[in-house]
């Protein structure tokens, strides 16, 4: 079955195939195996509550914390890649989201995931890899002042969103896609923004990633 969205045309199957690939992939919680396989625990019982790799290392320690960053970015990388083979660049995208979608809200872990920062971060350097170390890079620089991650995290993202509405306007379902991306990690650092506005986010050492 095919459909026009009026600047492209999709065949229905491969984009349904896309959000499958996209959302079962996100479901793959690396916090919680990793917290599970080696400490019989659920991250998500300890700390923030998150399944993210602040959390991990915040609980853990660097290593877990590291791993969990790490499975956590693969996981959107090979999510954008098989959408990719499944329905083109666009299939590409539309797996990206759905790959953050699953992971901060998985069906699998009673919709209690991590934030989607890491995956975010993956998505945007596949799909715009200029654009998304830039991002990053400017957010680091935003870390080392304030030493607060929620700020880099959703400073890195409007940026990353920024420049694709600057630099990459002509590829509108890339810029619907970071538009999109960055709602979803405002939307899961809701709590942080609330912090932030009353002045009781917390500082972070250093070398820690993610979010309380």
């Amino acid at each position: 079955m095919i459909f026009s969205t009026g600047f492209l045309t999709l065949n229905l199957w491969t984009v349904i195939a896309s959000i499958a690939i996209g959302y079962l992939l996100g479901n793959i919680q690396t916090a919680i195996i990793v917290s599970r396989a080696y400490y019989h625990d659920d991250v998500r019982n300890h700390g923030s509550g998150n399944a993210g790799s602040t959390n991990m290392v915040r609980v853990y320690g660097y290593g877990p914390g590291a791993i969990t960053f790490a499975g956590d970015f693969l996981k959107a990388f090979l999510g954008v890649l098989l959408g990719q083979l499944v329905c083109g660049v666009v299939g590409g995208y539309i797996a990206g989201l759905f790959v953050g979608v699953g992971h901060c809200w998985p069906v699998f872990d009673g919709f209690r995931g991590g934030k989607g920062v890491a995956s975010s971060y993956s998505i945007a350097i596949f799909t715009f890899p200029l654009g998304a170390l830039g991002a990053i890079l400017i957010g680091g620089l935003i870390l080392l002042i304030n030493k607060k991650m929620s700020i880099m995290s959703l400073a890195a993202m409007l940026l990353f969103f920024l420049a694709t509405l600057v630099f990459r306007l002509n590829d509108l379902p890339l810029v619907i896609l970071a538009g999109l991306l960055t709602i979803v990690v405002f939307v899961r650092h809701t709590e942080n923004i609330k912090r932030l506005i009353h002045g009781e986010e917390q500082r972070q050492s250093l070398g820690i990633s993610g979010t309380r």
